[in-house]
C-alpha cells in the first residue's frame, strides 16, 4: 500500500534528500569549471534582472504618468504619481514569482526622478532648487517602488502559501 506524504518514514525522506543533493551536485559540476566572469554574471542576474527592470520601468513610468494625468490638482500631482508608482510596483510584485524589490526600487527612482526633473525644468535649468527637487523626487520614487513591490510580493506569498 502506498504511503501518504504525511506518513513517510525517515529513511524515505533521507533517500529523497540525498537524491536531490546528488542531482544538485551533478548540476553544479559544469558550473565549477566555468570562468569567474560567467559565474559573476549568473549571480548578478539572480540578484538584479535587466529584463524585469525594463518591465518595471515601463510599468512604474506608466503608473506615474497615469497618476499625474488623472488627478489634475497641482498640489496633489506628485502624490498621485507616487501612488501610480506604488500601484505599478504592487502589480509587478504580485505577478512575478521572484522578488522584484530591487528592480522596482531602481525603476521607481528613475521614473520619479525624471518626472520631478522634467516637471521643474525651469528651476533645474535656471535656479539652484531644481536638483534638490529631483533628488527628493527620486528618493520618494525609491520608497514607493520598494514598498509597492514588497507588499505585492507579500500578498502573493500569502495567497499561494499552504494553510
Amino acid at each position: 500500500m502506498p504511503q501518504r506524504s504525511d506518513q513517510r518514514t525517515r529513511d524515505s525522506f533521507a533517500d529523497d534528500l540525498s537524491e536531490t543533493l546528488r542531482d544538485d551536485a551533478s548540476e553544479q559540476e559544469p558550473q565549477s569549471s566555468s570562468s569567474f566572469v560567467q559565474r559573476a554574471k549568473r549571480r548578478a542576474g539572480s540578484i538584479f534582472s535587466p529584463r524585469i527592470f525594463l518591465v518595471a520601468l515601463a510599468l512604474l513610468g506608466g503608473g506615474m504618468f497615469a497618476g499625474n494625468a488623472f488627478i489634475p490638482l497641482p498640489i496633489l500631482d506628485n502624490l498621485a504619481g507616487l501612488l501610480g508608482v506604488f500601484a505599478g510596483a504592487f502589480v509587478l510584485g504580485l505577478a512575478v514569482e521572484r522578488s522584484t524589490i530591487l528592480e522596482s526600487a531602481a525603476a521607481g527612482t528613475v521614473a520619479a526622478g525624471l518626472t520631478a526633473l522634467l516637471g521643474n525644468l525651469a528651476l533645474t535649468a535656471f535656479g539652484d532648487a531644481g536638483l534638490p527637487l529631483a533628488v527628493f523626487g527620486a528618493g520618494t520614487g525609491l520608497l514607493a517602488g520598494t514598498l509597492g513591490a514588497y507588499f505585492g510580493g507579500d500578498l502573493r506569498d500569502g495567497l499561494t502559501a499552504d494553510i
